[in-house]
């Protein structure tokens, strides 16, 4: 630990430094979106050399643009407060519990090795969801809930068995094809499983905020509270069991957490910005600390951080907020394991 403080600043400035390259980026790829063809431009041209008779009683005064003018690109600034304050507060709020929850949850995903378990619930609550919209259900996301506890239970079992090899990746196979199999030729339905999957992240409503915020802070806090006993699950299971733990029913336990965070996450936001701060902000912290709860502070941080950069990027580059955050997570985690390399 005597070297912290250096690889701590060494971090941040390599973040600080890929933010700086995307910024410069987003300024020098912005181009006007209605471009002058050559036969607008002749036109101007012409318009331009047709003489023009003034008399000092009625002076006539051209109000025809100059190519220069027309050419010139209409860039507006963008009003950060307005964004924040007024436009999409809801989705930044619910999207920075997700990211809370998600970063603490994350860390524990990858240090159990369970990241299989994570990317195939979304496609079982996937199937969920799909069924409410083949029954015509309002509330689409109590059938997505009941699904994901059942399977749930099914993944809490098979490491009892011996059989999470096999099941996890064949339940995640499920997902992919019964979910859209189930609402086959009904367009409308198709069209809303898609945008779960992609991301609608600027369509967070009041009530749905309401449910997703206090829910996803509480599951954060109760999995930094218990993270003593996380950590001796995933690193000695065989001794949790001897100490009467009852593994399966924390494995239970953890994975109900997790299934809540990501059918949440994804109601709201959609797998993509779930997915993304689940993996990224523990794979990026973890080559750095060597203490759990300094990893999880570090997990909360630079899942934030990522949300505030993929928000700018997404604004100035008029990219897809999920995806943005994801870039971001990704260049930052690439700089961490290169200069973890050199860490010494």
């Amino acid at each position: 630990m005597k070297n912290q403080p250096r690889w701590i600043i060494l971090l941040t400035v390599s973040i600080a430094w890929l933010f700086s390259c995307f910024s410069l980026s987003a300024a020098q790829t912005t181009q006007p979106s209605d471009s002058v063809d050559q036969s607008t431009q002749a036109m101007l041209k012409e318009l331009q050399s047709v003489p023009q008779t003034r008399s000092a009683e009625n002076p006539i005064v051209s109000s025809a643009p100059s190519t220069e003018d027309a050419l010139a690109p209409q860039t507006p600034a963008i009003d950060w407060w307005h964004l924040i304050r007024y436009d999409f507060p809801l989705m930044l709020i619910t999207a920075a519990a997700v990211g809370v929850a998600g970063a603490l949850l994350g860390l524990f995903v990858l240090l159990r090795r369970e990241a299989l378990v994570a990317l195939a619930i979304p496609q079982v609550v996937a199937i969920g969801a799909a069924l409410g919209m083949r029954l015509e259900w309002n509330n689409k996301l109590l059938p997505a809930l009941g699904v994901a506890l059942i399977a749930l239970i099914y993944f809490a079992r098979s490491k009892r068995w011996n059989a999470g090899n096999w099941i996890v990746p064949s339940f995640y196979v499920a997902g992919l094809c019964l979910s859209f199999l189930l609402i086959a030729n009904h367009g409308q339905d198709v069209e809303d499983l898609q945008r779960m999957f992609t991301g609608v992240d600027v369509a967070v409503d009041r009530k749905t905020a309401a449910i997703a915020i206090p829910v996803l802070l509480v599951v954060g806090l109760v999995c930094a509270l218990l993270w003593r006993r996380w950590l001796l699950l995933a690193q000695a299971p065989a001794a949790a069991e001897l100490a009467g733990l009852r593994p399966t029913r924390w494995d239970a336990l953890f994975l109900l957490l997790l299934t809540i965070v990501i059918l949440l996450g994804t109601n709201a936001l959609g797998v993509v910005m779930v997915l993304a701060m689940l993996f990224l902000p523990a794979a990026t912290i973890l080559p750095w600390t060597r203490r759990l709860p300094a990893a999880m502070l570090g997990g909360v941080i630079l899942s934030l951080l990522f949300l505030v950069v993929g928000f700018y990027l997404s604004n100035t580059m008029n990219w897809p907020l999920s995806q943005s955050i994801g870039g971001a997570g990704c260049g930052a985690l690439a700089i961490s394991q290169i200069a973890a390399q050199f860490k010494g």
